[in-house]
């Protein structure tokens, strides 16, 4: 029996092992060039030739020889064959039947009327697949696809044993080593062509889902960075004063709240004064000349106060300064020393009257400071306007 002793079943078992294998791979694999599908389709050729010759072997064994030999010179004469092709020439397309047909002639050939007749023919064919392998495999080294040299590197390998056994007649353990080797490097060929492009392009497309991921990621957080700052524009347009720039009341109080949490024990003044007669400015020489009026005591309040002085329009001409870590009398001097520039300074010429309330002796809370205000803006203005007055003084 051909199979009998160890050498020629591991034989039989690596054959039909990486055959299957390399077969499969051609059906299985979708994207894969058509250069390794008909490469590993022609692996067909000794899967069911080696089967065969395994099948029959204990009823004929020249016959099983012929068979098995066969089948690895016709797997060498048609991948090479397919190896002088492009790896997607439209001419490839024809090595999905030729396996098979290879197939019928093996079997064709194997018979005892015929295989004697093809001693030196088959022996031929194989150093003619051997020198072309290893020209193919030596130009490689010279060009840029390095991807074919496993291909050629096996079909060269398996020449090789091919010739070995032909030479003994049997299956050494040199040829038993080199025919393992051989399919090792077509397998490796049919991976690195196929299952590399795959793994390949399936790399690609998760680095490429990950720079779309991150480009999303980072334009997600560009546009809600885009809304956070429009937001805080409308916000402040909402907290300040369309035609001054300057806090509107809601805001001006909540900062007075902000101030009285966060420093009880600290000390505030608040400054609320408003224009002498401007409904009188107003009707005489127009709404035009009261919002200048209302703009020019904007200017002089950003020019005359410090920086951590918080100023609000309180409403129509009606303004309010907050002046933090500073005493009512001190308070009384900075309002009396604006006062004198409203007066000097403006054009056209207006007077303002001013109150001041002081935190903590004048109130304890926001309205209380600003109502106390309010009373001595109010008694400046019984004084004869264009004045300035304390509100502790109103006893």
């Amino acid at each position: 029996m051909l199979f009998l002793n160890l050498e020629n079943q591991l034989l039989l078992i690596m054959v039909l092992t990486f055959s299957f294998w390399l077969f499969i791979n051609a059906f299985v694999i979708k994207l894969q060039p058509m250069k390794t599908r008909a490469f590993g389709m022609s692996f067909i050729i000794p899967l069911f030739m080696t089967s065969a010759s395994f099948l029959i072997s204990v009823y004929n064994k020249s016959d099983a020889i012929s068979l098995f030999v066969l089948a690895h010179v016709l797997l060498l004469i048609n991948c090479t064959a397919i190896m002088l092709f492009k790896k997607d020439a439209d001419s490839l397309k024809a090595f999905s039947i030729i396996p098979y047909i290879l197939v019928g002639l093996g079997f064709y050939l194997s018979s005892t009327s015929i295989y004697p007749h093809l001693f030196w023919v088959i022996r031929f064919l194989t150093l003619v697949t051997l020198v072309i392998n290893l020209v193919l495999l030596i130009n490689t080294m010279f060009h840029k696809e390095k991807d074919q040299a496993m291909g050629y590197a096996g079909l060269f390998i398996l020449s090789f044993a091919t010739g070995l056994m032909l030479m003994s007649g049997m299956v050494s353990g040199e040829a038993l080593l080199l025919m393992a080797l051989g399919y090792i490097c077509c397998t490796v060929y049919i991976y690195k062509n196929a299952l590399g492009n795959f793994f390949k392009e399936y790399k690609q497309s998760t680095e490429a889902l990950k720079r779309m991921n991150s480009s999303i990621q980072t334009e997600v957080i560009k546009r809600v960075e885009a809304i956070e700052r429009s937001n805080r524009k409308l916000l402040e347009k909402s907290r300040t004063d369309s035609m001054t720039g300057l806090l509107v009341k809601p805001a001006i109080i909540e900062k007075l709240e902000a101030f009285i949490a966060r420093a009880p024990k600290s000390t505030i003044s608040i400054l609320m004064f408003d224009v002498d007669r401007f409904k009188q400015i107003n009707d005489t020489l127009g709404h035009q000349i009261g919002d200048q009026c209302i703009r020019n005591i904007t200017s002089l309040i950003q020019t005359s106060f410090r920086k951590d002085d918080i100023a609000g329009r309180f409403g129509g001409d009606e303004f309010i300064v907050l002046l933090p870590d500073t005493t009512a009398v001190k308070a009384f001097l900075i309002a009396d020393r604006f006062r004198e520039l409203i007066q000097n300074k403006s054009n056209p010429e207006i007077t303002i009257s001013v109150g001041i309330s002081n935190y903590p002796a004048d109130g304890n809370t926001a309205p209380a400071l600003i109502e106390a205000a309010d009373k001595a803006l109010y008694s400046s203005k019984q004084k004869g306007r264009n004045a300035v007055t304390l509100f502790s003084t109103l006893n």
